[in-house]
């Protein structure tokens, strides 16, 4: 494992973790908002949960708390029932960026939490912490500012990007087993490292290049392991249709933390919230196999995108890719459909020209009922 990561996750192992726990690493846009779900445990439902600026609880005082919701641009929300309090930042800024904390109060003693690192920014955003099994491939999503979509994206070895020559960019995608796609109306660049060696780990910079000025860009560890990685996905890209379901295990080392399952851009969920962005997700934890088993159903276009499986930190990329349904069938239905209401029209149709027959043969009928009977009467009359 990469040393800077290991210092990480002993420095993770001294927190409160397993009593309360969040995802440690989140990207987001200048301008926009972001959602921060930080869990807890069952014995904490009724205490005041709080979120501050800084990675020490005991020297950050907090910014909102659950017996005071709203403080400025930020909001906290609990949920006892899912156990799970969410942060609202809105109308981000690139000056939000830095550590904050999910707290909380425990009466004369010290409090429990856990820490996040958010990063702001209208330029480049990638995940963080990539473990990947030596001779397997991985792809690594880049996401930039729209401001971005035509300039040269690139990929080079190195955190500073002033210091690090470009082993790929996107008007020259292949070199060697590295490639690079760029995708401007996702606005996504993505990078394939195949054939992975031990000599392949070391931190990485997506960068997007500024004529004249300093380029823009976000660094990401990458960590190649000889046996299975700590957290890793049977696939990478995963393809499902309109109105069904698609599946992710991701399968993980160490039980000492709560998986997420995330999507970039938006929020997270656990095994117990169950759901992702205001939309079901079906979630299990399977601790004994080390299994993290997720399903997204009732898919819809909008749920094509980019997520990641979460472990304290570690995080694995999946590309879900959501398809129309079969067209012949859905022109058959629509066919169908079609002339069902298009028989429906005839037949409403043909039934109100014989009520209308009806009526005035009816109505003929006693005319003509009429004009006999009063005949009858005129000739009895004149007798």
């Amino acid at each position: 494992m990469d040393p800077l990561m290991l210092l990480f996750l002993l420095i993770a192992g001294l927190t409160d973790a397993d009593n309360v726990s969040t995802v440690n690493w989140v990207s987001a846009w200048r301008g926009e908002s972001v959602t921060i779900p930080c869990f807890y445990s069952d014995r904490y439902k009724t205490h005041v949960k709080y979120w501050c600026r800084g990675h020490y609880r005991d020297s950050c005082p907090p910014i909102v708390h659950s017996d005071s919701p709203q403080g400025g641009n930020v909001s906290i929300r609990d949920d006892p029932d899912q156990q799970v309090f969410s942060v609202t930042i809105n109308n981000l800024t690139t000056g939000d960026s830095g550590y904050y904390s999910c707290g909380v109060k425990i009466s004369e003693g010290s409090d429990v939490g856990d820490w996040v690192s958010l990063s702001v920014t209208d330029g480049v955003s990638t995940v963080k912490w990539v473990p990947v099994q030596r001779g397997g491939s991985v792809t690594i999503p880049c996401f930039y500012g729209d401001r971005y979509k035509t300039h040269v994206k690139y990929w080079c070895r190195g955190y500073y990007r002033d210091s690090c020559p470009p082993i790929v960019h996107s008007d020259s995608p292949q070199e060697g087993k590295v490639s690079i796609r760029d995708d401007p109306d996702q606005q996504v660049f993505t990078v394939t490292i195949n054939s992975l060696t031990d000599g392949d780990s070391d931190i990485y910079s997506c960068g997007v290049k500024i004529s004249g000025g300093s380029d823009v860009g976000d660094w990401v560890s990458l960590s190649i392991t000889d046996g299975s990685p700590e957290l890793s996905v049977d696939k990478q890209e995963v393809t499902g249709v309109e109105g069904d379901s698609v599946s992710v295990q991701c399968h993980y080392k160490y039980d000492y933390s709560q998986r997420m399952w995330c999507k970039i851009g938006g929020s997270c969920a656990s095994e117990r919230s169950g759901s992702l962005d205001g939309r079901p997700v079906l979630i299990s934890d399977d601790r004994v196999n080390k299994v993290f088993s997720v399903t997204m159903r009732g898919l819809e276009r909008k749920d094509t995108g980019w997520y990641w499986c979460d472990d304290r930190g570690l995080q694995i990329p999946v590309h879900i890719t959501v398809k129309r349904g079969n067209n012949d069938k859905l022109r058959w239905e629509q066919v169908l459909d079609a002339a069902l209401k298009a028989g429906t029209g005839v037949l409403y149709l043909i039934c109100t020209i014989i009520a209308i027959q009806l009526h005035w043969s009816s109505c003929r009928k006693r005319g003509s009922n009429q004009r006999e009977a009063e005949g009858g009467t005129n000739t009895n009359h004149g007798s």
